[in-house]
C-alpha cells in the first residue's frame, strides 16, 4: 500500500491470514524485486532475447573417497582444478564440449543410459570445510528453464532438478572413482537463481563498469568478480581477471529509485544491466550491499530524510572500510 510515493504497508500472507505489515523504511532484498515490482518500480529482465541466466538445483553428496577422486581427476591431466596437495580442499569441473579432462567418462555415461546429454550441460562440486568426505554441486543446470518469471515454471524445474540429481548420483557412484560409497546427503530447498528481475534506479550499472574498474562518489559497496553469464545457448562470459587489490565500486544511486522515497534495494536484483548484474550478484558483493541498506534506513530514521534523497558518501562514511 503505497501513499505519497511511500510504501506504507506490506500485505503478507501469513500463517493467520493476510497481515499488514507497516514501517518506515523498507528493504528490498528479495531477488526477484518483489517489493519493488508491487510498488510500480520500474524493472529490468532477461538478454536482449529475453532469456534468464540459468538456474541451478544444487546438492551435496556424501561417503566420497576425496582423495582417490583427486588422483583421478590429475592422473587425466585436468587443468581446471588446482588443489593437488593431499588433504587441501578441492574443486572439479566439466562442461561439455569446452575439452574438460572428465568429459569422455560423462559421454560414457550417456552411453550407458545413466544420464541424458542435458546433464552434461555443466557440472562443478568442491569439497566443504570441516565436512569430511562431502562435496557441495553447483549443478545442474536447469536448461530447460529459460524464463525464470513464471511460477510453474520454477515447480517444473524443481521436479526436473530432482531428476537431474537422481541421475547424476547414481552416475558418481556407478562411474566415478572415489564415489564407489557415495549417497545424497540432501538438495537445496529453492532454486539457485541467477537472475530475474533488476530495477531501473537513479543509476543504471553498465557492463563496462567492469573493466574499467568504475569509481562513484557515492560508493557503498565494492565487487570484483568477473561478469559471470550462466546461458543455456550461448558465452557471455567477460573473463577479463582482476588482479589482487582490483576492484570497482557500487553507488548508492543504483539501490534506489525515483518512484518510491523510502525503499532501498540490494542484492542482485539492484540497477544494472543484464551483464554487469552477473558480476554483481555474488554472494559477498551482495551481503556488502545488504549492510549499506540497513546502514541507510538507519540515517534515514535518524535525519528524517527519505531513503532515496540520501548522500551515499553519508552511508559509506558511517560504513567505514568497506569491501
Amino acid at each position: 500500500i503505497l501513499e505519497d510515493h511511500k510504501i506504507k504497508y506490506v500485505i503478507a500472507n501469513t500463517i493467520e491470514g493476510l497481515v499488514a505489515i507497516g514501517g518506515r523504511q523498507f528493504v528490498d532484498a528479495s531477488g526477484d524485486a518483489v517489493l519493488s515490482r508491487l510498488s510500480g518500480v520500474e524493472v529490468l529482465c532477461g538478454d536482449e532475447e529475453g532469456n534468464n541466466q540459468i538456474t541451478s538445483l544444487r546438492f551435496e553428496v556424501g561417503g566420497i573417497d576425496i582423495e582417490k577422486y583427486r588422483e583421478y581427476v590429475f592422473s587425466l591431466n585436468d587443468t581446471y582444478s588446482i588443489h593437488r596437495i593431499k588433504g587441501d580442499q578441492f574443486e572439479s569441473a566439466m562442461v561439455a564440449g569446452k575439452n574438460f579432462a572428465m568429459e569422455p567418462l560423462f559421454r560414457k555415461g550417456v552411453e550407458a543410459g545413466i544420464l541424458i546429454p542435458q546433464d552434461l550441460h555443466y557440472f562443478q562440486n568442491f569439497t566443504i570445510p570441516d565436512k569430511t568426505g562431502v562435496m557441495s554441486f553447483n549443478c545442474p543446470h536447469l536448461v530447460n528453464l529459460k524464463n525464470n518469471t513464471h511460477a510453474l515454471e520454477r515447480s517444473a524445474a524443481i521436479v526436473y532438478g530432482h531428476q537431474c540429481i537422481r541421475r547424476l548420483v547414481r552416475f558418481l557412484k556407478e562411474m566415478m572413482p572415489g564415489f564407489e560409497n557415495c549417497y545424497l546427503v540432501q538438495v537445496a530447498n529453492m532454486l539457485g537463481v541467477r537472475e530475474s528481475w533488476q530495477i531501473v534506479g537513479k543509476l543504471l550499472m553498465h557492463e563496462e563498469d567492469y573493466p574499467r574498474k568504475a569509481r562513484y562518489e557515492d560508493a557503498v559497496a565494492r565487487g570484483d568478480w568477473y561478469i559471470d553469464v550462466h546461458s543455456a545457448n550461448k558465452s557471455l562470459v567477460h573473463q577479463i581477471s582482476y588482479q589482487p587489490g582490483d576492484y570497482y565500486e557500487i553507488p548508492y544511486r543504483a539501490m534506489v529509485t525515483n518512484e518510491v522515497r523510502n525503499l532501498v534495494v540490494a542484492g542482485r536484483c539492484i540497477s544494472t544491466t543484464f551483464l554487469m548484474q552477473a558480476s554483481v550478484r555474488i554472494i559477498p558483493t551482495c551481503i556488502d550491499m545488504g549492510e549499506a541498506a540497513g546502514m541507510a534506513t538507519v540515517i534515514a530514521n535518524q535525519t528524517h530524510t527519505a531513503l532515496n534523497a540520501l548522500d551515499g558518501k553519508d552511508i559509506a562514511e558511517k560504513l567505514g572500510e568497506y569491501r
